[in-house]
């Protein structure tokens, strides 16, 4: 199954259907007798690349054979590195390996590219290569374990390539692939991980790789933020896709390397694109920071590096007042999204929480259902506004009045539906019906509540037929966790959770989620309710012990041990003794 993200939802999917399509046309183009776009490559070294990368994708048994692989694809390329890198293939065979090659092959790259810099970095398909070789130098430069010769000879080529794109800057930064060059320089200068660069940056902080950087790097940071601010041209930035993915990651990069500055420049994009002198005029009038989607794109940057002081100009100069228009505008949806998961004071988040207040059932009509989830996360966060929050939840899906309602509210909120289309809706099939992931996140969050006694009621009173199909659901499983976690969920609350599911165990522990709804609740269990637990698993076991899922749990609680010796399961406390079941079979 593929991993989403929980505030876009977007899976890795697409990644893996365009590695497959890559390789379907670079096999039906050879056969019309194409070899790759860029540099020409003679059908032999064509089609060995080719090759190359359907055995790579194949895998390796061990490390030492895709060693072995990778040296003997790139003792192929020796004198022909540059025109196999231009090259769609050669490029691709190449940036792949390029993490997995050795010293000696690395510095035959680095120094082959160092000499050819110009038309390197703004070539289609070098400037990848570029790219990789940039990441592995910063990488190995900044290692202790590798020799010292080494180490610096990454750390001159990481310099050499940085410098002379800080120094043509303007000639690569509105380049295609010239500004992508330089954006990686300043990850690797850096050390931002290439993998966080779309995640919430209140968390890439804590994923940087933490290492002393060289001054060397720090300096070409600053050199490059304070050119660029001087650029007559600077208030252009936010307004091209290209440029705009450059001041990303340059306010990541002083994030990292110069805080001082980084404030100075959130100051002059508050100052010239954010709300400029004239912003105001109007009453209501969004700012200028709003009307392009580069320019969007780095206000949600700015908001997730500013410190207190910055974040509190941009709320009030960008966001105040506008909040719910932006809210419910699909173009600005996310971007208060940020802003809400983002806020750093408990002040300035009431602030937010109520302009917002009589606006939840505008943004739920809207389908913008991250902005609640946002919400209910600053809730938790700052311990405030959490009953005016679950009113306000309640009375926008119609499970407020009258008060039998409420009892529905958890399916509601798990579908983000009303009460009257959930209603309409059957509710038999709710394991295969498709919840909302909004939904059922900000139901775990209500759960940890400093006072979730709406929402434990809510599901305590549930038919068991439609919680068992809850937490046999995907989405739904996860909601059990909180359950029985939750230090705001009294004890007496679990017991009930235990017993209310007596009966359809068996049904649970034979399911993938299921299997994992029963974990929790038995986790939590005390012996007694453990006991009782088993008793039921036991009668005719084989109806689920036997499936995939249910094989799992059998193992975990020891199932054997309670259908041969009762007394023996009981004094273990239910859990199996890893070190007698190792040496079951030799004490035989």
């Amino acid at each position: 199954m593929s991993e989403e993200n929980p505030q876009t939802g977007i899976s890795d999917r697409s990644k893996r259907k365009r590695k497959k399509s890559f390789l379907k046309n670079a096999r039906k183009y050879a056969k019309k007798g194409c070899y790759g776009r860029g540099s020409q490559l003679d059908s032999d070294t064509y089609n060995y690349f080719v090759r190359i990368m359907e055995a790579y994708r194949e895998g390796f048994d061990t490390d030492e054979d895709k060693s072995i692989f990778v040296n003997n694809v790139f003792e192929q390329t020796v004198g022909q590195e540059i025109n196999l890198c231009c090259n769609q293939v050669g490029c691709r065979v190449v940036e792949m390996l390029v993490p997995f090659a050795n010293e000696a092959v690395l510095e035959r790259f680095m120094q082959t590219f160092g000499g050819d810099l110009r038309p390197l970095c703004s070539d289609r398909f070098a400037s990848h290569v570029l790219e990789a070789l940039v990441r592995q130098a910063a990488s190995h430069s900044l290692n202790s374990v590798n020799k010292d010769e080494f180490k610096q000879n990454c750390k001159e080529f990481v310099l050499k390539v940085s410098r002379f794109l800080l120094n043509n800057l303007e000639d690569y930064l509105w380049d295609t692939y010239g500004s992508h060059v330089v954006r990686t320089c300043l990850e690797s200068l850096a050390q931002i991980p290439k993998e966080n660069k779309q995640k919430n940056c209140a968390k890439i902080e804590e994923k940087v790789i933490k290492v002393e950087l060289p001054e060397e790097y720090l300096e070409i940071i600053k050199d490059c933020c304070e050119r660029i601010m001087h650029w007559p041209q600077f208030n252009e930035l936010c307004q091209s896709e290209i440029s705009s993915g450059f001041l990303q990651v340059l306010l990541r990069a002083l994030r990292r390397a110069h805080k001082k500055l980084l404030k100075k420049l959130l100051g002059k994009l508050i100052e010239t694109n954010f709300a400029p002198e004239g912003d105001q005029d109007g009453k209501n009038k969004l700012s200028s920071g709003f009307l392009s989607t580069p320019s969007v794109m780095v206000l949600e940057t700015a908001l997730e590096v500013a410190k207190a002081k910055s974040f509190s100009q941009i709320f009030l100069k960008c966001f105040s007042g506008n909040l719910a228009k932006l809210a419910t505008t699909r173009s600005t949806n996310f971007t208060v999204q940020k802003l809400i998961l983002n806020c750093k004071e408990k002040s300035e988040f009431e602030m937010i929480f109520e302009e917002l207040d009589n606006s939840f059932g505008e943004i739920i009509g809207a389908g913008h259902t991250g902005i609640v989830w946002a919400l209910a996360q600053g809730c938790k966060t700052f311990t405030t506004k959490q009953g005016s929050f679950v009113q306000n939840l309640m009375k926008s899906l119609d499970c407020f009045d009258p008060e039998e309602r409420q009892n529905d509210f958890v399916l509601c909120l798990s579908k983000f539906t009303t009460f009257e289309k959930y209603k309409m809706e059957s509710q038999e099939n709710l394991q295969k019906d498709k919840l909302n992931l909004h939904g059922t996140l900000i139901l775990q969050l209500l759960l940890e509540f400093n006072k979730p006694i709406k929402i434990v009621n809510g599901i305590l009173n549930m038919e068991q037929n439609l919680l068992k199909a809850l937490f046999s659901n995907t989405m739904g499983s996860h909601v059990v966790d909180s359950f029985v976690k939750s230090v705001f969920v009294g004890e007496k609350s679990r017991e009930r959770l235990v017993r209310k599911m007596k009966g359809v165990y068996q049904e649970l522990a034979s399911t993938k989620y299921g299997s994992r709804s029963f974990e929790a609740i038995w986790n939590a269990a005390n012996l007694k309710n453990k006991l009782s637990i088993m008793e039921e698993l036991a009668y005719k076991d084989a109806a689920w012990s036997n499936s995939e899922h249910g094989k799992i749990i059998a193992g975990k609680i020891n199932l054997s041990l309670y259908k041969r010796n009762k007394e023996e399961w009981k004094n273990s406390g239910g859990s199996v003794n890893k070190a007698k079941e190792l040496f079951a079979d030799i004490l035989k």
